[in-house]
């Protein structure tokens, strides 16, 4: 008896975990800004539109990536060829990069001014906090990790290394 009651508690709790944690469909991660109607269904369509957009370009991105790597792979490099692939991922990163910039024009267009001042912020708390977008970050979590440069006497330090 005990035992059931203490799986349905269990089974109780993680439910309302589960039901707790934010609607991640649509526009995610804009709840905060307090969309309407209209301005969900805008932003949901540039969303659309961008990513049929970016992703063939993502796609020939792996393609140029992974001919790379076989360039590399062999024997003897070809130089040029190698060059050249990576003159092809710089183009189209830089094509990729525009785009990026004009989808976010956009959706700052379909916002107010007051919904504009809170996704900055938001954005520049993340950038901050190393959560940038992309996983790219400028902030916590870049290099070796916690104290992995120096031996904090906790066993952190660099194998072979003494400070």
């Amino acid at each position: 008896m005990i035992k059931t009651a203490g799986v349905f508690l269990l089974a109780l709790l993680m439910g309302t975990a589960i039901n707790a944690q934010p609607n991640r469909q649509g526009n995610r991660g804009l709840d905060y800004l307090d969309l309407s109607e209209a301005q969900s269904e805008q932003i949901t369509q540039l969303r659309t539109e961008h990513y049929s957009t970016m992703k063939p370009l993502r796609a020939k991105m792996a393609e140029i990536k992974a001919k790379e790597r076989t360039l590399l792979s062999g024997e003897s490099v070809d130089l040029k060829a190698v060059d050249k692939t990576i003159d092809q991922q710089t183009d189209l990163m830089n094509q990729m990069r525009k785009l990026q910039i004009k989808h976010q024009l956009a959706v700052k267009d379909v916002l107010t001014d007051e919904q504009v001042m809170k996704l900055e912020q938001r954005q520049r708390y993340a950038a901050r906090r190393g959560h940038a977008r992309f996983g790219h970050g400028q902030g916590p979590g870049i290099g070796y990790g916690r104290g992995y440069a120096r031996d904090d006497g906790r066993g952190y330090g660099r194998p072979g290394r003494s400070s």
